[in-house]
């Protein structure tokens, strides 16, 4: 839709409408999305995101974040080419769908379009904050079976430029060459189940509680697929919830088997689920028979997932409270100030990384910093990827009191460490 979109719009049926802005709503867009895929032409999807909107919403009120809302879907209106469908995506998202010529061009109409956005709306909130977009890009291309796989691309691009933009090359991992074609994925989950192990989080203050994190890894015959770039590939094709749900079921499989009230599972969970309204309800399913393990589980969700789907995440843990399940930020610390989304959480754990570069200098003084940050906030701190023994006391002194790494025990096929009862952390 271009400057026409409010005439065009108003013809549409309210279900197609969203309330607020009086744009297309998702539905209109999926609906578009299914007729250019059975086309098979040229076309691109583009998520915009409004990715401090939590904050601005936060400044100026609910009513006035609204208008905010509807001034942002008039400036895309006005300054979108010709032919391009625009529709409003519930949580501070929108979606343009742009065809043919467009297509080719859009990462150049979106920044276009970012940076009218970006000037413009922030002259109508507190000059304390800016307005910040971020656009992920999906191209029709074989394998994207529907509507929803193209938005989950365009979503794991978002998080592919994340981690650019943090300085992390992990996600090369996905350019691998080790003979795996990721279309092969999906039929190789329904084949055969994941293979489990489990490393312990050990408590550096003795509780009582033997904590481990549930990882796992596709087997293949005389191949090996490494398993960042298992949960890339899986993200990406919108098969993540997938792997997730096998590992909560199996997970609470494990705890009801073993009958133990102190074992306590950490279970990751993909981007995919975070966004998916459905996870809440399955889960529920899954812990009827049992809802008292609920506590024994425990929910691990990145630091930049988080980010990616924070207009999300709000909704995922007021559901996660009411079924008393708790909440863990992994590789928390990767941004640049970590802290100014947990007013918008309901976490019990973060976790931060370690690596060579923190246990010494300027690498350990802001892991220091980092912990000192957390000591009033009432979350429990767990130091992972420790792997030297010495680490320990000045993490213990820091304010970490939870630890993970090789150096105290490796992950095993079975939750069988015999965790200690009493831990001596000298000073170093």
């Amino acid at each position: 839709m271009d400057g026409s979109l409010q005439s065009e719009a108003v013809q549409l049926p309210n279900e197609y409408l969203d309330a607020l802005t009086g744009l297309p709503n998702r539905a209109f867009l999926e609906n578009a999305l299914r007729q250019v895929l059975a086309d098979g032409g040229p076309a691109t999807l583009a998520l915009l995101q409004l990715e401090n909107f939590h904050e601005i919403r936060s400044w100026v009120g609910k009513s006035d974040a609204s208008f905010v809302l509807c001034d942002v879907a008039r400036l895309l209106a006005k300054n979108l080419p010709p032919g391009i469908s625009l529709c409003r995506c519930e949580n501070y998202e929108f979606a343009l769908l742009l065809l043919n010529e467009d297509s080719v061009r859009a990462r150049q109409i979106t920044d276009r379009i970012k940076q009218a956005l970006q000037t413009t709306v922030s002259e109508s909130i507190p000059s304390r904050i800016e307005l910040k977009c971020a656009v992920g890009l999906a191209t029709v291309e074989p394998g994207v079976s529907g509507p929803e796989m193209m938005f989950t691309r365009a979503r794991h691009q978002l998080r592919v430029a994340l981690f650019r933009r943090h300085g992390e090359s992990c996600l090369s991992t996905m350019h691998e060459v080790d003979g795996f074609d990721p279309v092969e994925l999906g039929p190789a989950l329904e084949r055969q189940p994941l293979a489990l192990n489990f490393q312990p989080i050990v408590s550096l203050l003795p509780d009582g509680v033997e904590r481990y994190e549930v990882r796992c890894r596709l087997p293949l015959e005389n191949r090996r697929l490494a398993p960042l770039r298992l949960f890339e590939i899986a993200v990406r094709n919108a098969l993540g919830g997938i792997i997730d749900r096998q590992l909560c079921r199996r997970g609470l499989g494990v705890l009801r088997e073993s009958g133990k009230p102190s074992l306590c599972l950490f279970v990751n969970l993909t981007l995919n689920s975070l966004v998916d309204p459905d996870f809440y309800r399955w889960l529920e399913t899954e812990l009827a028979p049992a809802p008292h393990l609920a506590r024994q589980l425990v929910l691990q969700v990145s630091e930049i997932d988080v980010l990616v789907a924070q207009h999300h995440v709000q909704y995922f843990c007021e559901h996660l409270a009411r079924l008393e399940v708790r909440l863990a930020i992994g590789n928390f610390g990767f941004t640049d100030n970590p802290f100014r989304y947990l007013p918008l959480l309901k976490v019990d754990f973060v976790k931060i990384n370690l690596s060579k570069g923190d246990r010494a200098g300027a690498g350990r003084k802001q892991t220091q910093a980092l912990l000192r940050g957390l000591q009033y906030t009432g979350l429990e701190v767990i130091a992972s990827q420790v792997e030297d023994m010495d680490d320990l006391p000045w993490l213990w002194r820091a304010g970490a009191r939870l630890a993970q790494g090789y150096s105290l025990a490796g992950p095993k096929a079975e939750p069988v460490y015999e965790f200690p009862r009493e831990m001596a952390v000298r000073a170093a």
